[in-house]
This record gives C-alpha cells, sequence and structure tokens, in this order.
C-alpha cells in the first residue's frame, strides 16, 4: 500500500491579512501520519526581503531573519515563483497527497502557494483542530483557566498557539511567527488531531465551512466566561 505523504507549510506575508502583497518567508516539512521527516525547506524570498522593516507586523522579526541569512538556516530564494517551483517539485518528489496548514483559507488561498492545491488534495488543520478539540470541556476549561482568549476576549482562542500549549500543556510556550517553526507546531497539532481518532473534514477551508449554509456560522465560537 502506498504511504500518504504531507506537506505542512507556513508563509509569512506583508501586506496585511486581507491583501497579502507576497510572501518573504515560507517554511514546510513533508512527513507522513506518523511524524517521520521527509524533508524540510526554509526559504527568505530575496524580492520582498526590502518589504519587511516597512511592514508593521513583520519588522517586529526582522532581526530574526537577518541571523538566518547571515548563519545559512535559511536559503534566499530571489523570488515567490522559484520558490514555489522547488516546493512543488519536492511534492512531486515525494509523491504528497496532501499540502496544509494552520488556516489553509489564508496561505493557499491569499498567496502564490494556491498552486500547490493543484492534483492535490488539502487539509485546513485549524478547521481539524476545531472540529476535534474546540468544543472538548478539557480545552475550554483549559482556555478559560490560562487567559486563551480570542482578540475581542469575547470567547476562546482557537489558534495555533493555544492548541499547541494546550496539547502539550505548556502555558509558557509562544509562537514564534517564523514560517518554519511554526509548521513544526502545526504539524503536531496535526498529528495529535490524527491521534485522536475522530472525524474531521478534507478539502474544505476554515471560513468556508462555517459559512457554508449562507449565514455567519462560528460554529467554534465558545465564550470566553460563562453566564
Amino acid at each position: 500500500m502506498n504511504k500518504n505523504y504531507y506537506l505542512t507549510l507556513d508563509t509569512e506575508t506583508v501586506g496585511g491579512i486581507n491583501k497579502p502583497k507576497g510572501f518573504y518567508h515560507i517554511g514546510g516539512i513533508i512527513h507522513d501520519r506518523t511524524g517521520a521527516i521527509k524533508t524540510c525547506f526554509n526559504f527568505i524570498i530575496d524580492e520582498m526581503y526590502s518589504e519587511i522593516e516597512k511592514d508593521d507586523y513583520a519588522k517586529k522579526n526582522f532581526h530574526l531573519y537577518e541571523e538566518m541569512r547571515n548563519n545559512g538556516t535559511a536559503v534566499v530564494i530571489p523570488t515567490e515563483e522559484q520558490a514555489l517551483a522547488i516546493i512543488n517539485s519536492l511534492c512531486n518528489y515525494y509523491n504528497v497527497r496532501y499540502v496544509m496548514a494552520f488556516n489553509t483559507g489564508f496561505d493557499y488561498c491569499k498567496t502564490k502557494c494556491r498552486d500547490l492545491l493543484k492534483d492535490r488534495e488539502f487539509i485546513d488543520i485549524f478547521l481539524m483542530a476545531c472540529q476535534i478539540y474546540a468544543k472538548r470541556k478539557s480545552y475550554i476549561d483549559f482556555c478559560r483557566k490560562n487567559n486563551y482568549f480570542s482578540k475581542s476576549k469575547k470567547s476562546i482562542a482557537t489558534s495555533a498557539e493555544s492548541f499547541y500549549a494546550f496539547l502539550t500543556n505548556n502555558t509558557e510556550y509562544a509562537e514564534e511567527h517564523t514560517a518554519l517553526e511554526d509548521s513544526k507546531i502545526e504539524m503536531a497539532i496535526f498529528l495529535a488531531c490524527l491521534k485522536a481518532h475522530k472525524p474531521f473534514t478534507k478539502n474544505q477551508h476554515y471560513f468556508d465551512y462555517c459559512n457554508r449554509e449562507g449565514g455567519n456560522r462560528w460554529e467554534f465560537s465558545i465564550p470566553a466566561v460563562t453566564k
């Protein structure tokens, strides 16, 4: 029987969440369902690099990208297209069936990574984690006890950081927000979800799933406090 291989990928972009201009950092891991890693990549995109210091969000981690460039822990690729060509070749070589991210609706819809969806299935780890963990009493209690809330403070958090903290029982964990490091925790969340042996939805983005009947069906918005 052929093994299923997965690409867990993360991007860091400039230009905001709604209309990103492009990604300056892309990292990912090709692995199987047990967590055995076949290969990793960590690319800084040269054509976008000068934009990092101009972006309110991106510039917070500029020192980390300078370190990566200087110590060789990231490979500098001239353009987004060239980076994606390499990633696509890796996917073909390892016969990747599923491409994944924590919020595929962003990484695979609002960036050029959409091309990686051609002839492949996808799994939105955000949706998967919400379906399997967000409504569990243990997760809700964990978030309320440790102040993991949404930005509005009206509901419990459903971020990669909050799920990973819960799954590892590590309230000291802080997401780095660099592509390869974030891919590592996203892969860990995916593997934990698989081990739960619960059904989840494939080939649908979180936001499409929640709005699938035309309304504003935020199924996983659990109040921050009980009334």
